[in-house]
């Protein structure tokens, strides 16, 4: 008896540290892309520079800061199209950007978000690291701190947004603001917990496993930034109109 086909590999392809607005474009028109057929199913990894996020159902009122406050620290604030309230990027972040058509065989949003979960946990579980779900709050906790956040949409079946891991970011920039809107509980970060330093770099690998194990398909580093850049180009104008249109925004941060 046949064991039918193998699962399609995704491409991981780290990006290093690139500005917000940009990339949330550049995600917009890669989803364009891989609705066309003209990318495979990808999972982007970057940090980005000091950045507020605040989603559909956020407000503003959770961010302490007002503009010239933000200049202060160096940070930004935009309002987006994923689900949730206001989470912070920044560098020592690990952001993973999953952008993949769910299709025939990946029908259930809430699954695809359960296995970005999973796919922390594992990472976490890599360092010696116990991490969870509560069922309450949104996001991978150790214990009361949050040490990921999570949030996709999904427009035309195809995800962006993912998941944002706390490696070594300055946790100062979480004192700022209730992050997610939740008032009674911490954030913490990958080093912390294992008391030493670790780079971006060193978590990239044992994440991208972790993301293979969870969806059961292999994951390829065969593609370049620049390979995107110049797959999405065509597709800059359908991700600005995107911008407007309505995404199914999934799972606060």
């Amino acid at each position: 008896m046949s064991a039918g086909p193998r699962p399609a590999a995704v491409q991981a392809v780290w990006a290093g540290r690139q500005p917000y607005l940009e990339t949330w474009a550049f995600q917009r028109a890669l989803a364009a892309a891989r609705r066309a057929g003209a990318v495979p199913d990808l999972l982007l990894l970057l940090e980005h520079p000091p950045t507020y996020t605040i989603g559909r159902h956020g407000s503003r009122s959770n961010l302490f800061l007002d503009d010239a406050a933000l200049a202060a620290v160096g940070a930004s604030c935009h309002v987006i199209d994923r689900g949730g309230d206001i989470t912070f990027h920044g560098p020592g972040q690990l952001v993973a950007y999953a952008i993949v058509d769910l299709g025939d065989a990946e029908r259930s949003v809430r699954r695809f978000v359960e296995r970005l979960e999973l796919t922390v946990i594992q990472t976490l579980a890599g360092f010696g690291v116990p991490s969870e779900i509560d069922p309450h709050y949104p996001g991978v906790w150790v214990g009361m701190e949050k040490i990921a956040a999570l949030g996709i949409a999904v427009t035309r079946r195809v995800t962006y947004h993912g998941v944002a891991l706390n490696v070594d970011p300055d946790l100062r920039y979480f004192d700022y603001m209730f992050p997610c809107g939740i008032r009674d509980r911490g954030v913490t970060s990958l080093c912390r917990q294992v008391g030493h330093p670790l780079a971006i770099e060193e978590v990239l690998e044992p994440l991208t496993a972790a993301f293979a194990a969870a969806f059961a398909r292999p994951v390829r580093h065969g593609l370049t930034f620049e390979d995107l850049a110049r797959a999405a180009a065509p597709f800059a104008a359908i991700a600005h109109a995107a911008r407007s249109a309505v995404a199914e925004p999934v799972v606060p941060h």
